[in-house]
C-alpha cells in the first residue's frame, strides 16, 4: 500500500523553487473557457465500504487548468459506458496493491496489503478505453503499477525481498523507496530516459522525488518503454510506445504541485485531455468490452477474472 488516509498533508515544497508559481506558463492557455474534465480513480476503503481520495489529487489536476471528477467505483458496467465519454482524460492514482493473480504471481507475501478487485477491474476498463481512442491517462504510484500490469508487465511483491537493486554509488546506501518523513519533502533522484515523451515534458535529466511504495515494476509490459529510472536501476516511470499520453510515475508528483517541473506534468495531461476532446478522440461512446475486463453487461463480476 503506498498510501493510506492518515498520510500527512501536503505542503509547499521549498528549496529554491517558486511556490508561487502552481503552474507552468502553458496552464495559462487552459485557465480560459470550458476545463477538460478528469476521472480521478479514488482508493476503496473495503471495511467502511468507503471511496477516499486525498484532495492533493482534484488540487494538482485544478491548478494545472482541469475539472476533477472522482469516479464511482461499481461492477455496473453501464455506468462506465455513460461516464467514459464525458471524461477528456483519467487520473490512476495512488492506493493498495493489486492483486498478485494479476500479473501470474501467488499471493503469499505477508506484507501484502487487502485487496480491492472492483478497483481493479474498472482501472482496467479506464485502460482500455484510454487506449482504443486515445485519450490521455495519468497513474500515479499504484496508478503506474496498474498500467505495467494491464498492459501486460509484473511488479516485485516486496522490493525488500525480491529487488537487490544497485549501491548509490555515491552515498553507499540503498534507495529509501518508503520514507516515513514529509512527503512533500524529496528524498532520492530519478534520471529521465532522454529518448521518451516525459523528458519532453519535464525537460530535465534528472529529478529529487518522494517515494512511499513498497512495490515496484519489475518487467515493463511489451506495450511500454521505461522512461526514468531509480539510483538503484528500479524502473520509475512508465509510457505506451504508441499513444499520446499513457503515462506513468512511482513518486507522487501532487506533492509538488507547485514545483514548476512536476506542475508541467499535470499541465501536460490537461493540454492533451484539451486536444483529446478537439480532435474527437475524447468523447467517443462505445460498448465497453466486459468479456475481456471482468464485468458482464448484467452488473457482475466473471469468475474467471479479467486479463
Amino acid at each position: 500500500m503506498d498510501e493510506t488516509p492518515s498520510a500527512p498533508a501536503a505542503s509547499a515544497p521549498t528549496g529554491g523553487q517558486d511556490a508561487a508559481a502552481a503552474t507552468c506558463p502553458l496552464a495559462d492557455e487552459m485557465l480560459t473557457g470550458r476545463r477538460p474534465v478528469i476521472g480521478i480513480v479514488p482508493t476503496l476503503l473495503p471495511e467502511q465500504d468507503t471511496l477516499h481520495m486525498p484532495n492533493r489529487y482534484a488540487n494538482a489536476v485544478i491548478a494545472a487548468g482541469g475539472a476533477p471528477i472522482v469516479l464511482p467505483l461499481t461492477n455496473d458496467i453501464h455506468v462506465y459506458e455513460t461516464l467514459f465519454p464525458l471524461m477528456d482524460g483519467f487520473l490512476l492514482s495512488g492506493g493498495q496493491d493489486i492483486d498478485p493473480d494479476q500479473y501470474g504471481e501467488a499471493p503469499q507475501s505477508p506484507k501484502l496489503s487487502e485487496f480491492t478487485p472492483t478497483r481493479e477491474e474498472v482501472e482496467c476498463l479506464i485502460l482500455s478505453y484510454a487506449y482504443r481512442y486515445d485519450v490521455p491517462a495519468l497513474g500515479i504510484c499504484r496508478g503506474m503499477q496498474m498500467m505495467n500490469v494491464y498492459f501486460g508487465g509484473t511488479l516485485y511483491l516486496d522490493l525488500a525481498d525480491q529487488f537487490a537493486g544497485h549501491r548509490h554509488a555515491h552515498l553507499g546506501t540503498v534507495v529509501n523507496h518508503a520514507q516515513k518523513s514529509d512527503y512533500s519533502k524529496p528524498t532520492h533522484f530519478v534520471d529521465i530516459v532522454r529518448a521518451s515523451k516525459l523528458y519532453d515534458i519535464l525537460d530535465t535529466d534528472r529529478l529529487a522525488t518522494n517515494s512511499m511504495h513498497h512495490q515496484g515494476v519489475r518487467e515493463v509490459a511489451p506495450l511500454m518503454r521505461p522512461a526514468a529510472y531509480g539510483p538503484d536501476g528500479l524502473v520509475e516511470a512508465i509510457e505506451v510506445r504508441d499513444r499520446t499520453f499513457i503515462l506513468g510515475v512511482q513518486w507522487h508528483p501532487e506533492f509538488f504541485a507547485g514545483n514548476k517541473s512536476m506542475g508541467c506534468l499535470f499541465t501536460q495531461l490537461i493540454m492533451e485531455a484539451a486536444r483529446a476532446r478537439a480532435t474527437g478522440r475524447a468523447g467517443s461512446v462505445c460498448r465497453l468490452c466486459a468479456d475481456d475486463l471482468g464485468l458482464d453487461h448484467d452488473g457482475e463480476a466473471m469468475s474467471d477474472g479479467f486479463e
